[in-house]
């Protein structure tokens, strides 16, 4: 929706400046959107709070109670 609202603001910005303001407004509309998409390769690059869980690991072997007992 966001995305929407600024492409009609920029278009009406270009169709009420006169011919010579087009192509400033057709750049910054194109280094806007640059900006935006940066910001959001930005946010998924960010690490997850924890890291994923490692599917070949191996479950660790429960921990007896009585440390002086003999392995099994």
């Amino acid at each position: 929706m966001q995305d929407r609202k600024n492409r009609l603001l920029w278009t009406v910005l270009a169709v009420v400046l006169p011919g010579p303001w087009t192509p400033v407004v057709v750049l910054a509309y194109v280094l806007d959107r640059a900006a935006a998409r940066d910001r959001d390769a930005r946010h998924h690059d960010e690490e997850p709070p924890y890291p994923p869980p490692d599917p070949y690991a191996c479950v660790p072997v429960p921990v007896s109670r009585n440390r002086t007992a003999p392995s099994r």
